[in-house]
C-alpha cells in the first residue's frame, strides 16, 4: 500500500490490491486545509485512476460545517468526473456523534440519490460496512 506524500493533517494511501484511495484526516482542519487536502486526494486518485475512495473523518473533533458541505457539492465534486473519467464512489467514515450531527443539521442537504450523478456518496460509522459498499460499487461500475 503506497503511502503518498500528503499534508501533515491528512494521511493518503493507495490500496492497489483493493483499488481504493484511503484518506484519513488526522485532526480537525481549517477550510483552506480541507481544500488542500481534497486537492491532494484528487491528484492521487488521478495518478492511480482510482474512483473508489474511503474518507475517514472520524478523527476530526469538529463537526462538518454547512459551508464545507456547500464547497464539496458546488466546487469539489464537479471536478471528479472530468479528472477521473467516470463515476466516483466516496464512502465517508464518521464517528457516530459526527454522523448524528450531520443528520441533525438542517443546513446540510441529504445525500444525492440521483443515479445520473457523476459521484455517489454514502456515510458510515463502521469501516467494514464502508469497504463492503465500495466493493459492491466496484462490481457494478462500467
Amino acid at each position: 500500500m503506497p503511502l503518498v506524500a500528503s499534508p501533515p493533517y491528512l494521511l493518503i494511501n493507495y490500496e492497489g490490491r483493493r483499488r481504493t484511495l484511503l484518506g484519513q484526516w488526522r485532526r480537525s482542519v481549517m477550510p483552506f486545509e480541507m481544500h488542500q487536502g481534497y486537492a491532494a486526494l484528487l491528484d492521487t486518485a488521478e495518478e492511480y485512476q482510482c474512483r473508489h475512495w474511503l474518507i475517514d473523518t472520524s478523527k476530526r473533533a469538529a463537526g462538518i460545517a454547512p459551508t464545507d458541505v456547500f464547497w464539496m457539492l458546488e466546487v469539489f465534486f464537479p471536478q471528479l468526473a472530468p479528472r477521473l473519467g467516470g463515476t466516483t464512489y466516496l464512502a465517508f467514515l464518521m464517528a457516530p456523534n459526527q454522523l448524528a450531527g450531520v443528520l441533525a443539521t438542517p443546513a446540510i442537504p441529504p445525500l444525492p440519490d440521483d443515479a445520473n450523478q457523476p459521484y455517489h456518496l454514502q456515510r458510515f460509522t463502521d469501516e467494514a460496512e464502508a469497504r463492503r459498499w465500495l466493493r459492491q460499487c466496484a462490481k457494478k461500475r462500467p
